[in-house]
């Protein structure tokens, strides 16, 4: 078997080797954005592109069209260690989040440890996990049991102008968010004529908000509650007999997230039972809080600075976003790798980071960090003690988090 330093050498020179292969992944990608569960190009891009380098590729996976398990088999038995792949793009923005970025990562990690997967004992695995932007790709397929073998999981995500990986807690913690819709129903009337035979759906609403507006007085600091009027009737002159809204509700855990969820809920029951309506409300995937592993972070970080990352840590404390990877977190070891496309501060979801996301400093932060996370990997297959190091640090968890 090759020694460490070796299969390290390998790895970096695939991806070097194979650099325009994957920048050119990531400006198609880029150029052609697909929102969440309709990336037909990019998810077929991607895992035709994974499948050249010797990957069995299964397509789609969990149900879901758009997903995809390209996996490369060792020389022997050993930990399933996998990158996540996300490709959607925001409405109306395009590649607003980077995820072109963290797309042409995976097909990176792929090159890198294809070069090496002959010398190891295990099993590599690029997951294409689609709708991250508020469609929850990755906990429908936890559910259809693509995790359920999996060791450990890495993915990178751009961060602005810092690069850092989580080392210690609250680091790459965030908000676990529940996506709910409210509809209420009335009974319609002639708004001047007879306005007292019917029951007005869009005061069903308005009192929706208002109620929630008293509960924020009483929430958890860190806790978040927006929401929208999707329909607000169809006539000035006509009393609504239907009227909707969308909310998102975000807590700092899963379980306070629940306990915040059963409040809003009886709010919206309330505001119907004050209006004279009816009201149908639909949970949508709940994304969990994420649970970074801080043993493979601070290794992540190490190769940063070993493929000559300059580290920019965020400002500590938890992260007010939520992602659907905070769900894979709390199955097994999880960490995403954060770096720079900018060399100034960038808002998120925005036109700057569609420009940063192809811009020539963005690419080369993406073969640097592709490297980072993709000798991470290796790292996981070479030590079982860091693994195993993991393994226990995801086991206690709880106790880390009340510290």
């Amino acid at each position: 078997m090759a020694d460490r330093e070796e299969l390290r050498r390998k790895v970096i020179e695939a991806i070097d080797q194979h650099r325009d292969r994957i920048l050119e992944v990531a400006e198609t990608i880029r150029v052609n954005p697909e929102i969440g569960y309709q990336e037909y190009k990019a998810s077929a891009l991607l895992a035709s592109s994974i499948r050249e380098f010797g990957y069995e590729v299964e397509k789609p996976a969990g149900g879901l069209e758009t997903a995809f398990v390209a996996a490369r088999h060792g020389r022997g038995d050993g930990p399933v260690i996998a990158v996540l792949a996300e490709y959607d793009a925001l409405p109306g923005i395009g590649h607003g989040c980077g995820h072109n970025l963290i797309a042409a990562s995976g097909l990176a990690a792929a090159i890198g440890l294809g070069a090496v997967m002959d010398h190891l004992n295990g099993i590599f695995e690029v997951i294409g996990t689609p709708a991250e932007e508020g469609g929850a790709g990755k906990v429908r397929l936890a559910e259809a049991g693509i995790f359920n073998d999996v060791d450990a999981s890495l993915m990178v995500h751009h961060g602005g102008d810092r690069t850092d990986a989580p080392v210690e807690w609250p680091e790459g913690t965030c908000l676990a968010v529940a996506h709910v819709d409210f509809e209420y129903f009335g009974k319609p009337a002639h708004a001047a004529a007879d306005p007292y035979n019917g029951a007005n759906a869009l005061n069903g609403v308005i009192k929706l908000f208002t109620g929630i507006d008293a509960l924020r007085q009483h929430i958890h600091m860190e806790s978040r509650i927006h929401g929208i009027i999707t329909h607000g009737g169809d006539a000035a002159n006509v009393v609504p007999k239907y009227a909707a809204a969308k909310f998102y509700v975000r807590a700092a855990s899963r379980a306070y997230l629940e306990e915040l969820l059963d409040k809003v809920k009886k709010i919206a029951e309330g505001a119907a039972l004050m209006t004279g309506t009816e009201v149908k409300i639909t949970e949508h995937e709940i994304c969990y809080d994420m649970r970074p592993s801080y043993v493979i972070g601070k290794r992540y970080r190490e190769n940063m600075e070993a493929v000559g990352m300059e580290i920019s840590p965020r400002d500590p404390g938890r992260g007010m976003y939520s992602t659907d990877f905070g769900n894979i977190s709390y199955l097994m070891p999880a960490v995403t790798g954060s770096f720079a496309i900018s060399k100034e501060p960038i808002p998120g979801h925005s036109q700057q980071v569609v420009d940063a996301s192809g811009s020539e400093f963005g690419y080369e932060q993406l073969i640097k960090v592709s490297k980072a996370m993709a000798l991470t990997a290796l790292d996981l297959f070479l030590e079982p003690e860091l693994l195993a190091a993991a393994k226990e640090e995801h086991r206690n968890w709880d106790k880390l988090a009340a510290q």
